[in-house]
């Protein structure tokens, strides 16, 4: 019986205390400044003082978000620390390193924040054939034969963009699949073109 009215007064306590903070939560505190207050407790340094937000690879969140996409609207600025891997797909291009990460349903993609890994710098490869994937996106292709190049085959993504390097030495190369209906070359031999995305068309922004 004992047992049984020292719950219920605790309880009513608890309920009262709830009430009187007005929705908001401390952690080691009976008066939180915020919706949720953490305190440390500097008073004993055996324990660790932190929040801990979901940790996982990056091949782990690929898993909960792929294009069909768990993560929408009500997930947007969802945080987490990714701990290892890289992202291979266009919502998850930016994960280059482990560290922190959001989620931006804008776009939608993730995104690195302060603490986190920056996006990687270009890249260049080689031509292989006519062949260009969403691998090559924010880099650049070396181009050593006359082939054409067909934009229509990366996924479109607002902000991407995708430069071709001429080193055919005269032959040149060419580019289809963009807004303009026109197949396009390169002005010189050892010119380059760029494409940027608006999320529907490829448009030139860069060519000489």
């Amino acid at each position: 019986m004992k047992k049984f009215l020292l719950t219920a007064t605790m309880l009513v306590c608890l309920s009262a205390l709830s009430k009187a903070q007005q929705g908001r939560v401390g952690i080691n505190t009976t008066t939180p400044a915020a919706t949720l207050d953490v305190v440390a407790t500097i008073s004993d340094n055996s324990r660790p003082d932190a929040v801990l937000v979901p940790r996982m690879t990056a091949t782990d969140l690929l898993a909960k978000d792929n294009t069909s996409g768990t993560y929408a609207a009500p997930q947007n600025g969802a945080l987490v620390f990714i701990t290892a891997g890289t992202g291979n797909t266009p919502r998850t291009t930016k994960i280059t390193a482990p560290g922190f990460y959001y989620f931006d349903n804008s776009v939608p993609e993730w995104k690195p924040i302060g603490g986190g890994a920056a996006p990687a710098g270009m890249t260049v490869r080689a031509q292989t054939a006519a062949t260009i994937s969403d691998a090559d996106l924010g880099n650049a292709i070396v181009v050593t034969s006359n082939v054409t190049f067909n934009l229509a085959t990366l996924t479109k993504t607002n902000g991407k963009i995708i430069t071709f390097i001429d080193a055919t030495n005269g032959p040149g190369f060419s580019i289809s699949g963009a807004h303009s209906t026109a197949t396009i070359s390169p002005i010189q031999s050892g010119g380059s073109l760029s494409y940027i995305c608006d999320g529907t068309n490829w448009y030139s922004y860069n060519g000489f």
